[in-house]
């Protein structure tokens, strides 16, 4: 992939300099410097890239001080995978023309190949001066700060880039990946001072949940609340009963948010969670929970939509689309809460705006690609 993209981020960055025939040589010469500029354009869209090498290699024994031509030269020896040649050849290029942004870039890049990531975030940090808005160059410039070690600057890189484009995957894989050594640094840190620390058990945990083996996350923070030096910390038990949770593990979930509630009541985490698992069984004391949640953030949509869904199941239609339309409007790509709306809106003799809800609840399961339950359909 990194190859792939590399080549996506070349052709991005990189751009043809036209040559000009008559400056600095004679007439004559540059006549035929143009003559095989354009042969070198011609054989590189046709595919003969060793033609375009030697069009270019004789342009720069013709006109030995032409930056554009060894800039030129040199991008095709990358495209050879000769990354030695094009480094040496791209250098020269930097050399008649310090300010080839391109040229800086393409070095650093092929460093970078080279796993010498010092000397390619050299060049990659100079590209970067000369041409402060090229994104590529931003995010290979952090991935080689993250491969140097130096994770505090790529994470600064990295937090731009985010902000600049939040949705660009690669950009966000780079900050995972940052995030996963800054822990494991962290890790080895703790373990080094003191092995047998709760807080190892801990980064463990996340790392686990971060990878989604929750079974293994349920462990980790289990020991995490037989070794902490202060027994009973309610946000331990929280991340133990949410794992338990993810696991599949409702009853042995449930269990530890009724902990957590005893420890600090004022968790609204626990409430709407614990909420969550009794509502299927239990609507009134999920009602109670939710109402508690709600009471201490009040527009929490996952305890509207379980409020909602509460007072469905206890009669109370019209009340609970109140809460249902709020948690869609604060959550709109929730589709459950449109599922609970098309219910709803059923049981009030509303049709077509359960049709609406029920088309929204169809559209947004199907862009998740997870299939529809067999009881996935609202009652009439």
């Amino acid at each position: 992939m990194m190859g792939q993209y590399l080549n996506t981020a070349i052709l991005i960055v990189l751009a043809s300099f036209w040559i000009n025939p008559t400056s600095p040589a004679k007439e004559d010469t540059g006549g035929r410097i143009q003559l095989l500029y354009q042969d070198a354009v011609r054989s590189e869209k046709q595919g003969r890239i060793d033609q375009a090498i030697g069009d270019y290699q004789a342009i720069t024994r013709l006109n030995p001080k032409l930056a554009a031509a060894y800039n030129n030269l040199g991008r095709l020896y990358w495209q050879k995978g000769n990354l030695e040649a094009a480094i040496t050849t791209l250098k020269h290029a930097c050399k008649l023309n310090p300010a080839l942004a391109a040229a800086h870039a393409m070095i650093g890049f092929s460093y970078y190949e080279m796993r010498h990531f010092t000397a390619a975030q050299r060049e990659l940090a100079e590209a970067l001066k000369l041409r402060p808005t090229d994104r590529n160059v931003k995010l290979f410039l952090a991935r080689s700060m993250e491969a140097a070690g130096d994770f505090e600057g790529a994470m600064e890189l990295l937090d731009q880039l985010r902000k600049e484009d939040p949705r660009n995957p690669e950009v966000l894989f780079s900050l995972g990946s940052v995030y996963a050594e800054l822990a494991k640094s962290t890790l080895t840190a703790i373990q080094t001072i003191d092995p047998n620390s709760y807080l190892v058990e801990v980064l463990l945990a996340r790392s686990d949940e971060a990878q989604e083996l929750y079974s293994d996350a349920a462990v980790h923070y289990n020991k995490a609340i037989e070794k902490a030096p202060i027994p009973n910390v309610p946000d331990l038990y929280y991340h133990y009963g949410h794992v338990l949770w993810l696991a599949g593990h409702f009853q042995e979930a449930l269990a530890e948010y009724r902990r957590v509630l005893e420890l600090n009541p004022y968790d609204y985490r626990a409430c709407w969670e614990a909420s969550r698992i009794l509502l299927p069984s239990s609507p009134k004391e999920a009602l109670r929970l939710a109402n508690q949640a709600l009471k201490l953030k009040p527009d929490l949509p996952e305890g509207l939509e379980v409020r909602g869904s509460a007072l469905l199941a206890l009669g109370d239609p019209q009340k609970a689309i109140n809460d249902l339309e709020r948690s869609a409007d604060l959550e709109p790509g929730d589709p459950q809460v449109h599922f609970e709306l098309a219910k709803a809106y059923r049981q009030v003799g509303m049709p077509q705006q359960a049709k609406i809800q029920f088309s929204i609840y169809e559209q947004l399961q199907e862009k998740s690609h997870t299939p529809a339950g067999k009881d996935a359909v609202p009652t009439h």
